[in-house]
């Protein structure tokens, strides 16, 4: 049986996604699983042979060192801008180290290089969704398609395809 491909970008880079629906359990049945592509974040369903577990996350995360800077959105007038280091990161999110510590719920604008050559990658939202010590995840909830295309291309180049069955 071939491997699922994303039908919206043609990428093999897809993973199985959680079982979210009644009618995903039903279909878990037949064996039509859920995946989730890691490029355009298209959710879909395939035909797969054998049963899969449910699996928590939906996005494979991209071990990265990029410098990122990034400051509140609700901030007043003055804005301080923090730094930090990107060490993972997904289609959807990514999680920084750094000094600076957010509640979880605040809205943050953050900018990254990826590479020395390039312009830096602009989120305009991303929301904290988990804080320890020195290290912040985030969730990606405004981003322009452009910018999404950029992390979509890093991602193509360094993700593996999803092995064969």
């Amino acid at each position: 049986m071939p491997r699922p491909t994303c039908p919206q970008c043609g990428t093999f880079k897809v993973r199985p996604a959680p079982r979210r629906s009644v009618s995903d359990r039903l279909f878990a049945l037949l064996t039509v699983h859920p995946f989730r592509c890691q490029l355009c974040a298209r959710r879909f369903r395939s035909l797969i042979r054998k049963h899969t577990a449910n699996p928590g996350r939906a996005y494979d995360r991209l071990s990265v060192k990029y410098p990122v800077w990034f400051q509140p959105s609700a901030l007043p007038v003055e804005r301080r801008t923090f730094q930090g280091m990107i060490e993972n990161l997904s289609i959807r999110g990514c999680r920084i180290r750094s000094n600076a510590a957010f509640p979880v719920g605040t809205r943050l604008r953050l900018e990254f290089l990826s590479s020395h050559q390039s312009f830096p990658i602009t989120i305009d939202g991303a929301v904290v969704r988990s804080r320890r010590d020195d290290v912040i995840g985030l969730r990606f909830v405004a981003i322009l398609h452009a910018e999404e295309r950029r992390i979509g291309h890093i991602l193509n180049l360094r993700l593996p395809d999803l092995e064969p069955s």
